[in-house]
């Protein structure tokens, strides 16, 4: 048995059991891949996976139990190359950063330049992640993190820590009355044709509890999890939208942004990593710069702690909330 059979095992489950796309991210091929799952179930004597001709389908019930303890093994040596590099090579190594496109564009950049300017030797890799992602998908490598704006699935390996809060804005065409508007109100709102997100997202979730809690039932006539398509939609005069605040910027002038402090509650947005990963002093200061509540103290204090617990800890500290 090697470890890079047990590398291959859990990165085709990772991958959703497709050989090629596990070949292209591990830069090996095909055909040797299966070749050494081939001599690892030989070896073990039981089937690791299920297939359906040549392709997998999915893990046997004693594979994935196989699986799960692999992993185990491979989390142990990656922490255990990363204790040693925090030594021989502490400004050296890599993070790869996973976030939605709004996030990466409006709210990382000054992060990652003073990041890149302080570990230059450090490779920095972003990569997308689509809004409606669940925690029980997010990538959970020893150099990852997710940065998300949505709720994020409690699971035993994952940390989730509030990175900051967000909250929520009305965009409505110029010549609408509530563009000039002295008050907003709820009730106001529900008498208007609505563009917003998707039900599963969590801005979603906010605006329909607002709306709830007065005994009101908005009319939603066009839903998207993408804000520029919302906002495409707002400027054509189909309705009016709401969309996270930091998605405003860069608005044309046929399109007037109101507030919705006080009338929608502001949202959470969490910082996620496998807690089996050896946090490089890099990792730390990257964390930091981006969410200044969260030091190597607390993280080392609070990143082990139930959502329940690690909610009400954070409620007494001030985060960040974007606007």
């Amino acid at each position: 048995m090697k470890l890079q059979q047990l590398r291959y095992i859990r990165e085709i489950q990772r991958n959703g059991y497709n050989i090629s796309l596990t070949s292209d991210k591990l830069f090996t091929s095909q055909p040797g891949i299966s070749k050494q799952v081939a001599l690892l179930e030989d070896e073990l004597g039981v089937q690791i996976f299920e297939r359906q001709g040549k392709h997998l389908s999915g893990a046997t019930e004693i594979g994935s139990q196989i699986i799960r303890e692999a992993s185990k093994m491979l989390e142990i040596e990656e922490r255990i190359k990363a204790l040693s590099a925090s030594v021989t090579s502490p400004d050296m190594g890599r993070v790869n950063v996973y976030t939605t496109n709004a996030i990466a564009k409006f709210l990382l950049p000054e992060t990652v330049h003073f990041f890149m300017k302080k570990y230059p030797k450090v490779s920095l890799h972003m990569g997308t992640i689509e809004p409606e992602t669940r925690g029980n998908t997010l990538p959970s490598g020893p150099y990852d993190f997710s940065i998300v704006a949505q709720d994020v699935d409690e699971q035993m390996d994952l940390a989730v820590l509030p990175a900051y809060k967000w909250s929520l804005a009305l965009i409505v065409p110029s010549n609408h009355p509530l563009a000039t508007a002295e008050n907003i109100t709820l009730e106001q709102l529900a008498q208007e044709k609505l563009i917003s997100y998707e039900l599963k997202s969590t801005g979603r979730g906010a605006i329909d509890d607002a709306f709830k809690q007065k005994g009101l039932t908005p009319k939603y006539i066009v839903t998207a999890m993408d804000a520029e398509v919302i906002k495409e939609y707002v400027s054509l005069g189909v309705g009016i939208g709401i969309i996270a605040s930091v998605a405003t910027h860069a608005l044309s002038d046929s399109i007037t942004v109101r507030s919705l402090e006080g009338l929608v509650p502001d949202c959470y947005a969490w910082l996620c990593y496998n807690k089996n990963t050896y946090l490089q002093q890099y990792m730390y200061d990257f964390i930091e710069k981006f969410a200044p509540h969260l030091t190597k103290n607390v993280i080392q204090n609070t990143s082990h702690l139930p959502r329940a617990e690690l909610t009400k800890w954070f409620d007494d500290r001030d985060l960040m909330t974007y606007q």
